[in-house]
C-alpha cells in the first residue's frame, strides 16, 4: 500500500506539472513580448494555484498533518524566507505550510519561488516551469552568482515585483555526511558544533538582502523552523515508498525591513544569530517535545477542492487537446524548441526575460514600466 500511494503521489504531481506546462505556460509565452509585468502576473496566478495541488495531495493522499505557528506571511510584501533544510523532500511539506501561512488580499497570485542549484533548471517539465515561473538558479561560483543576484534585484525593482523567495542558507540537506562537514567548519573557525542544523552559508543571503534593502524592495525576512516529529523522509525514494510524515511542524518569525541590518557584515551576523536560535529551539523540541509557542495559522481546506479537481483532470484534457488539435501541437512544439535553445545556450529563461526587458526599456525610454 505504501508504494502504491507513493507512486500515485508522484504520478499526479508530475503529470500536473507537464500538463500545466503544455496547456497553460506554452500558450501565454507571447505575452512576455508585450508586457513583462503582465506575464509575471499570469505565471504567478498559475503557479500559486498549482501550489495548492501538492497541498491537497499531502492531506488527502499522504495523510500528513501540517501545523503552522507564528507570524503570517503577508501577500503584499517582497520577502525572503530562510529555512533549515532538514531533508531533500522539504518542498513536499513547505507548500502545505505556506498555504496556511500566507495571508492577504493578493494571496491568489502571491507565488513562492526557490533559490536552487543551476542543474535543476534542466529537468524536463519541472525545470522548465521553474524557469518560466522565475525561480532563481545559482552555479556556486560567487563572481557569476553575484552578477545573477544583482540583475535579479534590479529586475524586481523595475517591476515593483512582490513574491516570496525561499533560501536554504545551509546549501544542502541535513545528513550524517553534511553534518561532519559542518562540524569540521565549526572546528576550523572556532564555532559551536550544531546537532540539528548545519552552519549557514551567509554570503549569498547577505548580498541579496543588502541589495534589495538598498533599492527599498525588501519588505521582510521570515525565519522558518521546520521539524519532523516522526517520519523523516530524507530522499525522494522514501516518498516513492510511501514513507510520508504523519505530522510536520513549522514556526514562522517575521523580521520587517525596519529591524534588519543594512550592511552585508551585519546581515551575516544576523543570519548566524537566527541559526544559533534555531539550533537551540530544535534541541529543546527533541529534548522536551515542546515546540516554539505561537498563534496557529490555519486556512480552510475546502478552498483546496477546485485545485484537486482541476489539476487531476488537466493531464487528460491535455492529451485530448494535443490529439485533436494540430495547431496546438505546433504551438507546444515551437515553444519547447525555443525553451530548450534558451536553456542550453543561455543562463536560462530568466536571463532571456530580463534581457528582453532591458531591450524594451532602451527602445521605449526610461519611462517604460510594463
Amino acid at each position: 500500500m505504501g508504494y502504491f500511494v507513493g507512486v500515485l503521489y508522484f504520478y499526479l504531481w508530475y503529470t500536473s506539472i507537464l500538463a500545466g506546462y503544455i496547456c497553460l505556460y506554452c500558450p501565454i509565452l507571447p505575452v512576455v513580448l508585450v508586457s513583462n509585468k503582465f506575464y509575471r502576473y499570469l505565471t504567478d496566478v498559475i503557479l500559486t494555484f498549482w501550489q495548492q495541488y501538492p497541498t491537497v495531495l499531502s492531506k488527502v493522499l499522504c495523510k500528513t498533518k501540517v501545523e503552522v505557528t507564528g507570524d503570517a506571511i503577508r501577500s503584499n510584501e517582497m520577502s525572503i524566507l530562510v529555512m533549515n533544510h532538514r531533508t531533500r523532500t522539504d518542498w513536499n511539506v513547505l507548500w502545505p505550510s505556506l498555504y496556511h501561512s500566507v495571508k492577504g488580499a493578493g494571496s491568489y497570485k502571491y507565488s513562492t519561488k526557490f533559490l536552487l542549484k543551476d542543474a535543476i533548471r534542466h529537468v524536463p517539465g519541472g525545470g522548465w516551469v521553474m524557469q518560466l515561473s522565475f525561480w532563481i538558479f545559482i552555479k556556486r561560483f560567487w563572481d557569476t552568482d553575484r552578477d545573477t543576484l544583482k540583475k535579479l534585484c534590479d529586475y524586481i525593482e523595475a517591476l515593483s515585483y512582490k513574491f516570496s523567495l525561499v533560501v536554504f542558507p545551509e546549501g544542502t540537506d541535513f545528513t550524517e555526511e553534511t553534518k561532519e562537514k559542518s562540524d569540521s567548519f565549526a572546528l576550523k573557525n572556532n564555532l559551536q558544533k550544531y546537532d540539528y542544523v548545519l552552519h549557514p552559508r551567509t554570503t549569498g543571503f547577505s548580498y541579496l538582502s543588502s541589495q534589495l534593502l538598498k533599492q527599498n524592495c525588501l519588505d521582510a525576512v521570515y525565519d522558518l523552523t521546520l521539524v519532523y516529529p516522526d517520519v523523516v523522509p530524507q530522499t525522494e525514494q522514501h516518498l516513492v515508498q510511501g514513507k510520508f510524515p504523519k505530522e510536520v511542524k513549522l514556526h514562522i518569525t517575521r523580521y520587517p525591513s525596519s529591524v534588519l541590518p543594512k550592511s552585508e557584515d551585519d546581515l551575516k551576523h544576523f543570519l548566524e544569530t537566527i541559526w544559533k536560535e534555531k539550533e537551540d529551539r530544535l534541541k529543546e523540541f527533541h529534548t522536551t517535545n515542546n515546540f516554539i509557542p505561537g498563534p496557529t495559522l490555519k486556512r480552510s481546506n475546502l478552498d483546496l477542492f477546485p485545485a484537486l479537481i482541476f489539476w487531476t483532470l488537466l493531464p487528460y484534457i491535455t492529451i485530448y487537446v494535443l490529439y485533436y488539435y494540430q495547431e496546438f501541437r505546433k504551438i507546444c512544439f515551437l515553444h519547447t524548441v525555443f525553451l530548450l535553445c534558451v536553456d542550453l545556450l543561455t543562463p536560462g529563461f530568466q536571463w532571456f526575460e530580463m534581457q528582453l526587458y532591458k531591450l524594451k526599456k532602451e527602445y521605449f525610454g526610461p519611462k517604460f514600466t510594463f
